[in-house]
């Protein structure tokens, strides 16, 4: 790999440093020391440790004054990274532009980097992603509708183990389920669950030669699924496993090994909020809704202003983002037809934009004004403030 890649993949881990599922099979694990036996949970851990060590270490000097040119580039990386601070916050803090913060970003990231090439480990082949066997998934993946609803989870068990009764069968073993009673239904992919528990209970199946249990169990925000068997060693290579984690990762559910070294699928319980997003670019909808997946938002779409003004007033989101550049009916028009209909008026509206308008979508009536491209941490940081 040369640096330039390194570089980007870098950047890459930075901008989802607190985002454990993505982590933890992020390529940059292929540089990192002795994570070859870890968890998947341990191995985002020990990354996300290694990138804040690395940013640490570029503080400087102590007894240089923190108001000095030399502390910007740090308090730079660590405001916007580390702490998930906002850029307008981080401008007003540092008394900088924002062109300037951008600078001293990048001028933060080459250091960033820099310093972790020296630190890489050689990279390591049983880490790398099989890529021929995984690559047809994600292109198809890239491309799928996703549709998440409401869900329960021990309907697709049991689908998922009727359809794998004849590999059970011919195994001579045993699947057993254990089902709570007041499981929450979770909010997913139906399609894209069932298969991922497909694909995992396969691995285990084929490996066992005792009895396996599947449970379902609920705590805070997730349903998760455990599958006990005994003398299992799940190969994070496999093709099922590997398969297994994109499909959940899609939906922002996560697939790992718990303590006792079972299998556990932690998908978001059913969303308590729902946000709305108005835009005529289905591309723009499907990454708003894999931005948000992760922090439990059920998220409903609109591609013109008819149906969003409808949408709106029947589903009473609790946040709608708002793209301005739509045809027949723009933005602007939508934003003043919310404000202006008492059942959708109070209803916090973001508007996002590659037209750079905050004041008149302020003064329209909107809570938020974000510049297209809009990054994950903005859009969440963004739409917990206003909902709040």
């Amino acid at each position: 790999m040369d640096f330039d890649s390194f570089h980007k993949q870098v950047k890459d881990a930075l901008e989802h440093l607190h985002d454990a599922a993505h982590l933890q099979t992020h390529p940059l694990l292929a540089r990192l020391h002795d994570t070859a036996s870890d968890s998947h949970s341990t191995r985002a851990q020990k990354l996300r440790a290694w990138l804040k060590n690395a940013i640490e270490q570029l503080k400087p000097a102590p007894d240089l004054p923190s108001s000095s040119p030399e502390w910007r580039c740090y308090l730079a990386l660590r405001y916007r990274y580390v702490q998930r601070m906002n850029p307008v916050n981080i401008e007003s803090e540092l008394g900088i532009s924002q062109r300037q913060l951008y600078r001293e970003l990048a001028k933060g990231l080459d250091a960033l980097a820099a310093l972790l090439w020296e630190q890489r480990a050689p990279e390591r082949s049983d880490l790398r992603v099989p890529e021929i066997e995984t690559r047809e998934l994600e292109n198809e993946l890239s491309q799928w509708n996703l549709t998440r609803q409401k869900f329960d989870v021990r309907a697709l068990i049991t689908e998922t183990i009727a359809t794998l009764q004849p590999t059970i069968t011919a195994r001579d073993i045993a699947v057993y389920t254990d089902f709570r009673d007041d499981v929450p239904p979770a909010f997913v992919d139906a399609t894209l669950t069932r298969q991922a528990l497909l694909n995992v209970l396969r691995l285990v199946v084929n490996q066992t030669r005792d009895q396996i249990t599947v449970g379902v169990g609920a705590q805070e925000k997730l349903v998760h699924i455990v599958i006990v068997a005994e003398d299992v060693r799940i190969d994070f290579t496999a093709e099922d496993w590997r398969n297994a984690e994109l499909l959940c990762r899609a939906q922002g559910a996560i697939l790992d090994l718990n303590t006792l070294g079972q299998t556990v699928i932690l998908l978001p319980r059913a969303a308590q909020t729902r946000v709305l997003v108005i835009d005529d670019n289905p591309a723009i909808q499907q990454l708003f809704e894999r931005y948000l997946a992760p922090q439990q938002y059920e998220v409903i779409h609109a591609q013109s202003g008819d149906d969003a003004l409808r949408l709106a007033a029947e589903s009473q989101p609790d946040a709608i983002t708002l793209d301005v550049m739509m045809p027949r009916m723009d933005g602007w028009q939508v934003l003043r037809a919310l404000a202006q209909n008492p059942a959708t008026a109070k209803i916090p509206v973001v508007v996002c934009s590659v037209l750079k308008e905050p004041e008149l979508a302020l003064s329209l009536g909107a809570r938020a004004y974000l510049k297209k491209p809009v990054d994950r941490l903005t859009l969440v940081e963004t739409l917990a403030r206003v909902v709040s």
